[in-house]
């Protein structure tokens, strides 16, 4: 099981992109009911924006209030993860990490979480999120890749077997042709 309120690294794509947005300062927060995202970050993924009327205000569990004007959802995965995760975060401006009155206040869990020390969150993840597993845990299932037929392989291979017994054959006749032509000579030869 995941440590309350961990800093974690984790990737997010939107819906129709190939390419993944690294959120390396991201935080696992116990106590915040929904998923948040900066607006940079957000933006950075290139996906559907929908805006929230009225706006919605989230508060954490050292009692950091953020407000959202907007939404948008993600499928998103641990940095050595197997598994993806759909998730909707809420866009807020900036998710600054706390104020030094804060860190006066924050207990040592909150401190080694980053909750201090200057800097933003690339984004916040909501109470009850999949922890992250230990690696090792599963392995993906082997499946044909794309593109690739298996009856059109076994056809390429029953051809290419074909080929091979008729060289062999073309080869030993070949071979029979040379040691009936050596024999010839080698009995004109003891003729005279």
């Amino acid at each position: 099981m995941q440590a309350t309120n961990t800093k974690v690294c984790v990737f997010v794509i939107a819906d129709d992109q190939e390419h993944p947005v690294r959120l390396a300062n991201t935080l696992s927060d116990t106590g915040l009911p929904k998923s948040m995202i900066s607006k940079a970050k957000a933006l950075a993924t290139r996906g559907l924006i929908r805006p929230l009327n009225p706006p919605s205000t989230f508060t954490d569990r050292i009692g950091t209030t953020y407000t959202s004007a907007s939404t948008i959802s993600l499928r998103w995965y641990y940095d050595d993860g197997l598994k993806t995760f759909r998730e909707t975060f809420y866009i807020v401006d900036k998710l600054p990490r706390a104020a030094a009155s804060v860190e006066a206040r924050a207990g040592a869990a909150e401190l080694e979480a980053g909750y201090g020390g200057g800097g933003d969150w690339d984004a916040i993840l909501r109470t009850g999120v999949e922890p992250n597993p230990t690696i090792g845990q599963a392995y993906p299932y082997c499946t044909i890749p794309a593109g690739r037929d298996p009856q059109r392989e076994a056809q390429a291979r029953e051809r290419l077997e074909r080929g091979q017994k008729q060289f062999q054959a073309q080869k030993e006749e070949q071979q029979k042709k040379v040691r009936e032509s050596l024999t010839k000579a080698s009995k004109v030869n003891t003729k005279r």
